[in-house]
């Protein structure tokens, strides 16, 4: 079974919009849920900076075998500089990307190979 919800936030005044995913799947092996968010903030700025900013990137990964889970965090931080009608914004935006998974206890133990025996 798969489940997927949408949302998005976005503010007009404030100069934000906020963009988010989540889907569940529940399998025969495994229960799986993927988050994504886009969040994105504008600020007027007078002239594009000389010196851009890399993307800052951030890699996260665990397991837990008593509880059978599996984790993923995946998030990239930057700004880039756009013009509309004649102003200049910098856009700070942030994607997360996580990926949950649990699961069944036969499936997590797979039978060790004759290499490691």
């Amino acid at each position: 079974m798969r489940d997927i919800s949408y949302r998005k936030k976005q503010s007009l005044k404030y100069r934000r919009k906020v963009i988010g995913i989540r889907e569940s799947t529940k399998e025969r092996d495994c229960i799986t849920q993927v988050r994504k968010n886009f969040a994105y903030i504008l600020t007027p700025v007078r002239h594009i900076q000389s010196t851009s900013e890399k993307p800052q990137i951030f890699v996260r990964k665990s397991f837990n075998t008593s509880k059978r889970q599996e984790k993923f965090l995946f998030r990239v931080k930057g700004a880039f500089f756009m013009a509309r009608e004649r102003n200049m914004f910098r856009v700070d935006f942030c994607h997360t990307l996580k990926i949950g998974i649990v699961w069944n206890k036969d499936a997590f133990s797979p039978n060790k190979s004759a290499t490691l025996t």
